[in-house]
């Protein structure tokens, strides 16, 4: 379904909204297995159709190669970055893409870290 030589498929498109999706809605990454019920795809496919995302920078896939690492502005793992929202918590990989968690996800987000030289907590929204 994936053809990584003319850029991604509608099914790869389709596989980046529902990871999109997931993230909006519950600050995390979909498993391989729920995309693929998703898509109506194979987890094969989905496999596949990640490999195709992560070629066109799309999105970032674990060092393993079962999920997604990075969706920016989200974080498929913990982070020092942890964004709250009025209807969920989530990850960024950095303060810039923490910013745009709200601006995404069009509420409010309020970003909890830390200083890297001091470790003095910091919060910003």
């Amino acid at each position: 379904m994936s053809e990584s030589m003319s850029g991604p498929s509608d099914f790869d498109w389709s596989v980046r909204a529902h990871i999109y999706r997931s993230f909006a809605e519950t600050g995390q990454a979909p498993a391989i297995a729920e995309l693929a019920a998703l898509v109506s795809g194979t987890e094969h496919q989905v496999h596949t159709s990640l490999k195709v995302l992560f070629a066109a920078h799309e999105v970032a896939l674990r060092p393993d190669g079962e999920g997604v690492w990075m969706a920016n502005p989200f974080s498929g793992v913990p982070t020092d970055f942890e964004v709250e929202t009025p209807s969920m918590t989530c990850f960024s990989p950095c303060a810039w893409d923490a910013l745009g968690v709200g601006a995404i996800l069009d509420t409010d987000a309020w970003t909890r870290t830390h200083c890297a030289e001091s470790g003095e907590t910091m919060e910003f929204g």
